[in-house]
């Protein structure tokens, strides 16, 4: 079931151009150009699974499995990619967790683009991911929503943002977030525990790095427009009222601070199956 509107997703955000260099250094983890099954686990609306489409050395036998909970994002990407004769993308409506019912076959790849920290027992998901993977199959996954995201140089455009935001809220609505509960995706791990959760699988580490990526004002402004961001940084306060604030409040920090980016980091992750 989708639980928000259509009009607080991911998508603006995950089109950017940053972005897209970003999900090119997983797809690079995963070899995606040399493997004929592979799956896009949370594929939303198709913007990786059409990175993997260009990337195939050859399309003959090939088999993409798209996967999301959302179905409005699954028609979407559909709608986004289009028929295709040489070759064949199925798009399966499910959540991550029951990727042993939702992909019946072994596959030679699994991506996870920046989803992984929405799931709550993340220790049995990447178990069926090994249990999907061929013989030297590789899972390769990232996230920004890990302990350590935030570098020490973006912690005072953070600090003003929020605070700026709040003040915002509060005088031009009435309103206080309610600090009762914390979305899935703001508990987070540390990458150490992400690497044991990936080696206590079974699987071997190949590569694990921490990327700086130094994102733009369109994409803290597109950000802030998400419901699970909104819902993170001020829980409990409606969704168009939280997006007004905190694109304000940004707005106004990023002219009186003079900034051009303001840097995350993306956890980067690849392991294979042996």
């Amino acid at each position: 079931m989708d639980t928000a509107s259509e009009e607080y997703t991911f998508t603006s955000f995950s089109y950017l151009p940053f972005y897209t260099q970003v999900n090119v250094r997983l797809l690079d983890l995963a070899e995606v150009g040399k493997q004929r099954t592979i799956v896009d686990l949370g594929c939303g609306t198709g913007g990786v699974t059409k990175l993997i489409l260009e990337r195939l050395q050859s399309a003959k036998d090939t088999v993409i499995y798209a996967v999301d909970h959302s179905a409005t994002a699954l028609k979407a990407a559909a709608e986004e990619i289009g028929e295709r004769k040489d070759l064949v993308v199925n798009y399966v409506h499910s959540e991550a967790q029951n990727l042993t019912d939702a992909v019946k076959d072994r596959v030679d790849a699994i991506v996870y683009c920046n989803s992984i920290h929405y799931v709550p027992d993340k220790a049995k998901l990447v178990k069926q991911i090994k249990e999907k993977l061929v013989t030297r199959g590789i899972f390769a996954f990232n996230t920004s929503f890990f302990e350590g995201a935030h570098p020490e140089d973006s912690h005072e455009f953070f600090r003003k943002w929020m605070m700026r935001s709040l003040r915002i809220l509060k005088r031009e609505h009435g309103l206080s977030p309610k600090k009762t509960s914390k979305v899935e995706s703001r508990v987070q791990l540390t990458a150490n525990q992400y690497i044991d959760i990936v080696e206590g699988a079974g699987l071997k580490i190949l590569v694990n790095d921490l990327n700086r990526v130094e994102v733009p004002h369109e994409g803290w402004h597109q950000i802030s427009g998400f419901s699970d961001w909104i819902e993170g940084v001020m829980p409990g306060v409606p969704l168009d009222k939280g997006r007004e604030s905190l694109q304000k409040g940004l707005a106004q920090i990023w002219t009186e601070m003079e900034l051009k980016t303001v840097p995350r980091v993306w956890l980067s992750v690849s392991a294979s199956k042996v």
